[in-house]
């Protein structure tokens, strides 16, 4: 089990090294930026999360996401928290997310932008997880196995 826990948290490490997160209050009106350089070659596939707290219906976010031009590469109305989209990485270079509030209340957003997760961290951490599952299938077994032992002894 200890080593299923090993590999789960390197797996995690290795996922969250290549996406960047910022947090922050946004006040009616204002924006937030989150950036990160991002290379196709490493993966083409781009993510952006957003995470609001006590989002509402009347809650009003646009996010827009710039590649390393200044074009826009998509840009999205939030309509609900969490909130998870994909985006294409054509060129090398730093890509923003770019969150505006156009609603009437403050809002409490956590951002995130990345590569999205795949190949070797996904294997690491799927693999412990298995590692942990067959530890503590194990354990129970041999919890089973004292037990029943252990009356046996009693016994004679």
């Amino acid at each position: 089990m200890i080593v299923g826990i090993g590999l789960s948290v390197y797996g995690s490490q290795l996922i969250i090294e290549n996406l960047a997160t910022d947090e922050k209050q946004l006040g009616i009106g204002t924006s937030m930026e989150v950036s990160k350089e991002l290379d196709p070659a490493i993966n083409e596939n781009g993510v952006y999360v957003l995470q609001i707290v006590d989002f509402k219906e009347a809650s009003r976010l646009q996010a827009s996401i710039y590649d390393p031009l200044g074009q826009i590469v998509v840009t999205k109305s939030i309509d609900h928290s969490p909130f998870q989209d994909n985006f294409t990485i054509s060129t090398t270079g730093t890509y923003k997310l770019v969150l505006e509030n156009t609603g009437e209340k403050e809002l409490e957003v956590t951002a995130v932008l990345g590569h999205l997760p795949q190949g070797q961290s996904l294997t690491v951490s799927i693999f412990g997880f298995v590692v942990i599952i067959i530890g503590l299938i194990g354990l129970a077994v041999g919890i089973i196995y004292f037990i029943k032992s252990r009356g046996r002894v009693d016994t004679n």
